[in-house]
């Protein structure tokens, strides 16, 4: 007879490769509802099209701290949709939508806007601030109606979209979850 101590310990379930499996692994976390995913999601993506640069991340972090019940990382991938990859088209659509809704139609003249000159000093100093409004004048209302108008939408979109795939997801991997092999009980009649 072999000692139960030198049988082989069963090795942990290897961590997911790829983006698609880490992030279907966050969708699928076995502690969360899929409403409690959903809301996750919604709200990082939501602060994600919020149009106050340089805010994203504290955002989050004090969503994580009066949100207790939501996933954290899943909300701080959501958030990261806007990078600096996605910034420029975000931008683009959120000013988009602020025309439309302020009814300028017509393409918005940036030949005076001076890109290159919009750094880190255009922030911390005041004067440095002031220029760089100056100079996005024909577009920063448009951009900050139109950031807030997509922030407000893609909470419903976001929540929306992400509760159907948990939900999808559950029921392909966790199909024993639906399908009961216990019947209903049966109830007595009152006879």
């Amino acid at each position: 007879m072999t000692d139960p101590s030198e049988q082989p310990v069963p090795a942990p379930p290897a961590k997911p490769k790829g983006l698609w499996n880490i992030l279907k692994s966050h969708i699928l976390h076995p502690e969360l509802s899929p409403e409690q995913v959903a809301w996750s999601f919604a709200l990082g993506f939501s602060i994600a099209w919020n149009p106050l640069l340089g805010l994203h991340t504290g955002m989050v972090f004090l969503f994580c701290l009066i949100f207790r019940r939501l996933h954290r990382p899943l909300m701080i991938m959501a958030m990261l949709v806007n990078n600096p990859w996605t910034l420029v088209p975000m931008a683009t659509a959120s000013t988009w939508v602020g025309n439309l809704v302020r009814g300028r139609l017509h393409p918005t003249n940036l030949a005076r806007v001076q890109w290159h000159k919009i750094g880190w000093r255009s922030f911390l100093t005041w004067g440095g601030f002031e220029a760089m409004t100056t100079m996005l004048k024909p577009i920063l209302k448009s951009y900050l109606i139109g950031g807030t108008i997509c922030t407000l939408l893609a909470l419903p979109i976001g929540y929306f979209l992400m509760f159907w795939l948990a939900r999808r997801l559950r029921r392909i991997h966790w199909p024993h979850l639906h399908h009961s092999a216990c019947p209903p009980p049966v109830l007595p009649s009152g006879d």
